[in-house]
């Protein structure tokens, strides 16, 4: 669990785990918070031997405080959580019996409901020819529909499985990313790297995000439109075949510059630059961009065009519209 500033949230969300019994260590990452959030791990779980907590003493992003977790941890399966989270009772076993029945899985994403709701938080994503993401549910109430072990290409770290040994050989998360798409980028390269990224709907987690306890405005902060655009524009070269890259980068850097121009006549000049730091960001450090591709592309085991008939989707134009409305008004999609 990476963890800045989380203390409202974080009781919740280790008494939910320690309520399981199993073999298992929970390993939260305090990211530098200035709250009282290693206070109270260490009032409320110091008697439970399965509870440790690492403190950084300075923030340096979500990916890499999980990554330091997995340094620190000992599991043969992973599985990443965000503070503002409750877990449905059984998952210990939920996981265990997920790896062991799917082999082929490197990475999976559990079922994520909004905190106290039968409503979707998150399925996990598909792509779109034009390198976008496709959310499965978005918002949809849970009737089911879901239930199913299915192939998705991206996920969320809020609720995310993962083989150790996967985790280790694609080497972690994207520690230059931060925030925002580290998840769904180390997806992206497991499923290059010959592995399955697919859906765990047994492994149930609540999220507060996107509720009145936390409303997905509070990661403005975070500059989500920064980190958006420099983050998806990053993967997108290091993951991309050639004739892939080709065709849809440049759709991609237009479209986020159709965006920075609606930003600026909307007035919001925050956002508009922030668009344009993201692209900028990536021209001055295409090197490292294109160090990372180099070894991606050395590990891939499939093709793009097997890829997008495997975890791909189609989109009408308004959905790309829907989607630019919601960064507009910052609003959830």
């Amino acid at each position: 669990i990476a963890n800045f500033n989380g203390e409202k949230f974080l009781e919740r969300c280790l008494s939910s785990l320690v309520s399981d019994p199993g073999e298992f260590e929970i390993i939260i990452v305090d990211d530098g918070s200035n709250d009282n959030s290693c206070q109270l791990v260490k009032e409320k779980f110091s008697k439970d031997p399965r509870v440790k907590i690492i403190a950084l003493g300075k923030n340096q992003g979500a990916a890499k405080a999980r990554n330091i977790g997995v340094q620190n941890s000992q599991g043969q399966y992973l599985f990443f959580l965000d503070n503002d989270t409750r877990i449905k009772s059984g998952w210990f076993n939920e996981i265990n019996r997920f790896f062991e029945n799917y082999p082929e899985a490197g990475l999976a994403q559990a079922k994520i409901l909004k905190m106290d709701t039968d409503r979707f938080d998150y399925a996990g994503d598909f792509i779109t020819p034009l390198g976008f993401l496709a959310e499965r549910a978005r918002s949809a109430k849970d009737a089911g529909q879901f239930n199913e072990t299915d192939k998705i290409f991206a996920l969320k770290s809020a609720g995310m499985l993962a083989r150790r040994e996967v985790f280790e050989e694609l080497g972690g998360f994207d520690e230059d990313f931060e925030i925002f798409w580290e998840d769904t980028d180390i997806a992206w390269r497991g499923w290059l790297s010959g592995w399955q990224v697919l859906f765990a709907p047994a492994v149930v987690v609540w999220h507060a995000y996107g509720t009145e306890e936390k409303p997905a405005a509070i990661y403005t902060k975070n500059q989500v439109v920064y980190r958006g655009c420099r983050n998806m524009i990053a993967s997108q070269i290091k993951n991309l075949g050639a004739r892939k890259l080709f065709l849809i980068l440049p759709a991609s850097i237009f479209s986020w510059l159709i965006l920075a121009v609606l930003f600026f006549l909307k007035l919001d000049f925050r956002k508009g630059i922030a668009v344009f730091k993201g692209l900028f960001w990536n021209l001055f450090h295409l090197s490292l961009d294109l160090k990372k591709r180099k070894i991606v592309q050395a590990q891939r085991k499939i093709s793009d065009q097997d890829l997008f008939l495997r975890v791909g989707t189609q989109k009408k134009i308004s959905y790309y519209l829907g989607k630019a409305l919601a960064y507009l008004t910052g609003r959830s999609f």
